[in-house]
């Protein structure tokens, strides 16, 4: 519709020349309205009560992780409040304005990277311009991307501006560690905390990209290459690209796992199983096999610390929502879970942290990795433990009666 030839449209360059033949999914599928955010929307429908009922803050601050929709959101404001019909809180995506914000070339909209900007003199430069009545606009927006950065003077320039704002003028600070913004800004923003999106809900985005572009890939594929994002949109998009570039329309799971160098599953849950059922050599022997496969150690043994975190949450919670994956994928975890005693399972998850430690300096990872993989497997039951502590507390005991008898 509307929106979707905005995102086309604003490839476009200034002097109206023909976009680049190729344009990456990240920035095709980028969010043009709020209906568009991917798992915010705590976020989008207060942002949307506000310019409904016109109470919007002169200053906002987006947070949270990477890649989760900060910058889109604010760009979305923009259009929200600039759009011919507006304010709306649906932007017609149609209309000069909201063509020139989605192609950042607005003159209303003036995004500023605190990254590489972060002097007094740069913020000062920003204070002279908001001063300026917008033109053809109706407000003046400043976007100010990893605004921690700024500096401490250039944050005290901020002050007097964010407590006495121009009228028709909006800041919007994204960042991702609010921590570091003085509590004197921090107090005049209205904070709004962008959460790291569910794997699910970026499987389903995924899905319906890869569908619209006409690609082919397994509900287990998007289950990977949401994971590898790790809940950032932006991080899970570059990899689908790299997939599609690699694998054309029509990708396997083996092409996956090769592109993206995955710890094959089944490995995965050999090691684990084997380590549950006390079978070192099982379990040496998966360990083995993922090396003749290239993983890397470490990489392995991420990936095995996060197999046993899920093992430990299903064990104490099976029916709780708290482990992302596929049905049929969760039900093999459950399973794996209910043979394994919460408590061992526990220790299990402690000590192969603790070994993972020497990982980093180990002049041979993988032998560090397989003593690790060893002492899960040899680990006693909290039962053989309870026991042990018992007996060393009766013989305390005994012998301090005896020295007492002494």
């Amino acid at each position: 519709g509307a929106l979707r030839s905005s995102v086309a449209a604003a490839g476009d360059g200034p002097s109206g020349e023909p976009p680049l033949s190729y344009q990456v999914i990240a920035r095709k599928w980028r969010p043009q309205a709020f209906d568009e955010v991917v798992g915010q929307e705590h976020v989008t429908t207060a942002l949307r009560n506000a310019i409904r009922t016109d109470r919007v803050p002169h200053a906002i601050l987006l947070t949270g992780p990477r890649g989760v929709g900060k910058t889109t959101i604010a760009r979305i404001v923009a259009r929200c409040l600039n759009c011919e019909k507006g304010p709306t809180e649906s932007p017609c995506g149609s209309c000069d304005s909201c063509r020139d914000i989605s192609a950042s070339r607005s003159t209303d909209v003036q995004e500023v990277d605190a990254a590489s900007r972060t002097g007094v003199d740069d913020v000062r430069e920003l204070i002279e311009s908001i001063r300026y009545a917008p033109a053809p606009g109706k407000h003046r927006i400043f976007v100010v991307d990893e605004v921690h950065m700024l500096s401490t003077a250039a944050f005290n320039a901020l002050l007097k501006t964010l407590e006495e704002p121009p009228p028709s003028s909006l800041f919007v600070f994204a960042t991702t560690n609010p921590e570091k913004i003085p509590f004197t800004v921090l107090s005049r923003c209205q904070r709004y905390d962008l959460k790291r999106i569910r794997i699910a809900d970026v499987v389903d985005h995924l899905a319906k990209i890869a569908k619209a572009e006409g690609v082919k890939l397994s509900r287990s594929s998007l289950l990977s290459i949401a994971r590898e994002g790790e809940g950032s949109m932006r991080d899970a998009q570059p990899l689908l690209d790299q997939l599609i570039a690699y694998g054309g329309t029509e990708i396997s799971d083996e092409t996956v796992a090769s592109v993206l160098d995955l710890i094959d599953r089944r490995v995965l849950l050999s090691i684990a199983e084997a380590c549950i059922d006390r079978d070192a050599a099982a379990a040496l022997d998966a360990c083995a096999r993922a090396a003749e496969a290239g993983n890397e150690p470490k990489r392995l043994a991420g990936a095995l610390v996060g197999l046993l975190r899920d093992l430990v949450v299903l064990s104490l919670a099976p029916d709780a929502q708290l482990v992302e994956g596929g049905d049929a994928e969760i039900a093999e975890l459950r399973a794996l879970a209910a043979k394994g005693e919460a408590a061992r399972l526990r220790r299990m998850f402690r000590a192969l942290v603790q070994e993972l430690e020497d990982l980093a300096w180990a002049p041979q990872p993988y032998a560090v990795l397989e003593m690790a993989i060893v002492r899960l497997a040899t680990m006693p039951d909290g039962d053989d433990v309870a026991r042990l502590l018992a007996r060393l507390d009766a013989l305390e005991r005994r012998l301090a009666g005896a020295g007492e008898g002494g």
